[in-house]
C-alpha cells in the first residue's frame, strides 16, 4: 500500500506539473486529506494553485475512498474469488452467472443464491416435520433444523437490507458471520447423532453460498 501511495502522489504531481508547464504547482491538503491521491483517483489535471475540495464519505477521506473504489473497479469477480480462503470453485460458478460484473454484484448474487436455497430448505424441513409421527426420534432434529433455516432466511434478508441501505462494511461482515453460523447448525445436529441428513447435499450447497458471500464481504472493504 505504501508503494501505491507513493506512486499515486507522484503521478498526481506529474499531472499537475504537466498542466502548469515548468511552474511549481501547489496542491493543498483538505482537512488532512491527501489531495494528491484524490487527484490521481479522479484522473484529474489541475492548474497551479488550484484548491481542490476533498469531502468526506462516512468518515473516510474521500481521496482514499475514491482511489479504493477506482481500484476496486479493476477487480473482476473471478479475481475477487481468487482472494477467498475456501469455496473458490463455488465462487467461480456464481461469478459466471448473468449480471455479475463486479465484486459487489458477486456479493449480491451469492446472497441471493444462498437466500433462495435457505428458503427451499425451510420449506423442506417444514414438510418433513409435519410428516413426522409423534414420538419419532427424528422429530426433534427436524424441528430444530426447521427453526434454524427460518433464522438463516431472516439473517440473509437482514444482510440484503443492510447492503441496499449502504451499511458499513464491518456491520455487513458481522451480519454475514451470524448467517454463516445458522448455515451449518443443522449439519452439526445430525453429526452429533452420527446421522447423515437426507438433504445433506442441498444443505452443503447452501452453506457454501453463504461462505462465499461472507468471504467476498470480508475481503472487499468498499462495496
Amino acid at each position: 500500500m505504501a508503494r501505491l501511495s507513493i506512486t499515486a502522489i507522484a503521478v498526481a504531481f506529474f499531472l499537475v506539473a504537466a498542466g502548469a508547464g515548468a511552474t511549481e504547482a501547489r496542491v493543498p491538503h483538505h482537512n488532512g486529506a491527501n489531495t494528491a491521491m484524490y487527484i490521481f483517483a479522479q484522473g484529474r489535471k489541475v492548474a497551479t494553485g488550484t484548491s481542490v475540495s476533498v469531502p468526506q464519505h462516512k468518515g473516510v477521506n474521500t481521496d482514499e475512498y475514491i482511489l479504493a473504489r477506482k481500484l476496486a473497479g479493476t477487480v473482476t469477480p473471478m479475481q475477487a474469488c481468487d482472494g477467498l480462503e475456501g469455496n473458490k470453485k463455488v465462487c467461480y460458478t456464481i461469478a459466471k452467472l448473468p449480471g455479475v460484473a463486479t465484486p459487489r454484484s458477486l456479493l449480491e448474487t451469492a446472497i441471493r443464491v444462498a437466500l433462495g436455497r435457505a428458503r427451499a430448505m425451510k420449506a423442506t424441513f417444514d414438510a418433513a416435520k409435519a410428516a413426522a409421527k409423534t414420538g419419532n426420534p427424528m422429530a426433534s432434529i427436524l424441528g430444530s433444523c426447521d427453526k434454524n433455516y427460518d433464522d438463516l432466511v431472516d439473517a440473509l434478508e437482514e444482510v440484503t437490507r443492510s447492503l441496499q441501505k449502504g451499511g458499513s462494511n464491518s456491520n455487513l461482515v458481522s451480519k454475514m458471520s451470524a448467517a454463516s453460523t445458522y448455515a451449518t447448525d443443522c449439519d452439526n445436529w445430525y453429526s452429533e447423532r452420527s446421522l447423515t441428513s437426507p438433504y445433506e447435499a442441498v444443505q452443503r450447497h447452501t452453506a457454501q453460498a453463504v461462505s462465499v458471500a461472507l468471504g467476498v464481504a470480508a475481503t472487499n472493504k468498499y462495496l
